[in-house]
């Protein structure tokens, strides 16, 4: 099984085989994560949509890939998703291009791992990989989890009724998908604090990726990047916890090689691909995607969803009265939230989206906040209308043969917690700024102050 990451210094384009058609000069940079810190750069995807949509950008500093076309349409993001003959996953690996993962500036182990995993595949190797997930994320299995699920957000709303107020990321949104996917994988429950610890350190890769590369280039920050930018005691703190996340994954993947039970760990770690059990590397990429892809959707959109509501008071009254538009409004919510920001591919031959020729072996990345504000495909997109008759049509969850395993588990978390939350305390609302994470492959909130009437 040949190892994604070994394929990366080979394929390596730096300028495109065709000039590109639309001339349009950008004065905003995709690949600065500082750029996403405020939240997505919605206006900036509009630019490129109505000037560009298929558009050339180059690297950025200290990434160890060339440059991209960087896809702003809905149809043209669903025409790649949907093209796999043409479109690779795997060639060269299909997910990340951020700084934080730049081989140059990041631990190799995470770079690798970042690589090593069922995204990065194609065709039958793909279905090999995701067909023996398929048993924990049937209708049946997660109907069944929802008792569990309901049971937890009385238990963490219990905690929270006294103080009137909190931070919601850190009491509830990443508390949720902690537990939930460590019932599916099989996760003891005394290690489970240590996956929030994990989780909120992952999401800094981007921006300790960023300073270090920044630094290695001799390029100062701003006063607001400074702010933001982890200091030498913060990254060596961020390397001993990645080391320790492999670490653990590894240790407890190896344990259930020998001793297998009913849980996703097991069926992970006793995949075999032609006869043989998956290598170390994607061993480690494994348990790297399942905690990032298991939290991050969840996790972002329950602490989005407040905000938007309370943007949107009108909205959120008519929810409070038909609360049978709520799973409507979860997928309007996930649709103007885009936890996942982009997702990549390579191009195996010369191939042409839009009016836009591409050479084979270039990147393609899919802007999906981008696509899911697409005019042409949603009316007045920027609005938050919770009876929106196309809001399921978002491709948050990306599209064809990669479509999320984790979507229904993610809609059935978030409908029972926006459901007790609107039940209890209907009228929690953001009480002050938020913060999001440096980060431009996550849309990665850490902080969402609420307040509400407390019990």
């Amino acid at each position: 099984m040949k190892l994604n990451s070994d394929l990366q210094p080979k394929l390596k384009i730096n300028s495109p085989a065709y000039e590109p058609v639309d001339l349009f000069l950008r004065d905003f940079d995709l690949t600065d994560v500082f750029l996403f810190e405020k939240g997505q750069p919605f206006e900036q995807y509009k630019k490129l949509r109505e000037n560009s949509p298929v558009h050339f950008h180059e690297a950025g500093i200290g990434d160890s890939e060339p440059g991209f076309w960087a896809l702003t349409n809905y149809k043209d993001i669903e025409h790649v998703s949907k093209n796999q003959k043409v479109f690779s996953s795997q060639l060269a690996s299909g997910t990340t291009l951020t700084l934080g993962y730049s081989q140059e500036v990041s631990i190799d182990q995470l770079f690798r791992s970042a690589l090593d995993h069922m995204l990065g595949t194609d065709d039958k190797l793909h279905l090999s990989m995701r067909n023996p997930h398929m048993k924990f994320f049937t209708p049946k299995y997660v109907e069944e989890l929802r008792k569990k699920v309901s049971l937890k957000v009385t238990e963490l709303l219990d905690e929270i009724a006294p103080l009137g107020k909190c931070n919601l990321v850190d009491s509830i949104s990443s508390e949720l998908p902690i537990f939930s996917l460590s019932e599916i994988l099989g996760v003891p429950e005394e290690d489970r604090p240590k996956i929030k610890e994990w989780m909120t350190f992952l999401e800094m890769a981007q921006v300790v990726g960023a300073t270090q590369a920044a630094a290695k280039n001799n390029i100062e920050l701003n006063e607001d990047q400074q702010a933001s930018a982890p200091d030498p005691a913060m990254i060596a703190m961020f390397t001993n916890i990645v080391k320790e996340m492999f670490d653990y994954g590894r240790e407890i993947l190896l344990k259930r090689r020998k001793d297998p039970k009913d849980d996703l760990l097991s069926v992970i770690a006793n995949m075999e691909i032609e006869g043989k059990k998956l290598p170390d590397e994607y061993l480690d990429g494994s348990w790297l995607l399942i905690i990032i892809a298991g939290n991050e959707t969840t996790r972002n959109s329950i602490s989005g969803t407040i905000k938007l509501l309370t943007e949107n008071p009108d909205q959120k009254e008519k929810l409070i009265n038909h609360m049978e538009l709520l799973p409507n409004m979860t997928h309007e919510a996930i649709r103007l939230i885009s936890p996942v920001i982009y997702m990549r591919r390579t191009t195996r031959e010369e191939t042409q989206i839009g009016n836009q020729k591409i050479g084979p072996h270039e990147k393609v990345v899919m802007y999906y906040g981008a696509a899911n504000r697409d005019p042409e495909i949603f009316d007045n997109p920027d609005r938050f209308d919770i009876e929106r008759e196309n809001a399921k049509k978002h491709l948050a969850f990306g599209y064809g043969r990669h479509l999320c395993l984790g979507k229904h588990m993610a809609n059935m978390q978030l409908s029972e917690v926006y459901k007790q939350i609107l039940t209890r305390f209907p009228d929690m609302h953001q009480s002050d700024e938020w913060k999001v994470v440096p980060n431009n492959f996550t849309h990665s909130i850490s902080e969402m102050p609420v307040s509400f009437k407390a019990e």
